[in-house]
């Protein structure tokens, strides 16, 4: 069995990895939420609060350093951010899940 991912080590590789320029009003708030890496992402636009959720709960068995696993947390926001328009809370509100 192996040691579980030191998941501060890991949102320390986020913010490394993360170099995305993204535009002003975008707030993006990684933590560490007990054994869970997550980074919400959101804006308030005119029309309604939008984002995104990515979330990282790794296993034991896994094979990913806490670096890999913050630059793969790192990667999956930055291309989620290409994709120019945030999808709207949900009507449960909820924002959506991208689970890595």
């Amino acid at each position: 069995m192996t040691a579980p991912l030191n998941l501060e080590d890991a949102l320390a590789s986020f913010r490394s990895a993360f170099t995305y320029s993204h535009p002003e009003g975008l707030t993006i708030t990684p933590h560490v939420d007990g054994q869970v890496l997550r980074v919400e992402v959101r804006n308030q636009d005119v029309d309604a609060l939008r984002g995104f959720d990515v979330v990282a709960e790794p296993l034991e068995t896994e094979h990913r350093s806490a670096q890999q696993l913050g630059e793969d947390v790192a990667r999956v926001v930055e291309q989620e951010l290409m994709y120019g328009q945030l999808p709207a809370v949900g009507e449960d509100g909820a924002f959506r899940r991208i689970v890595v």
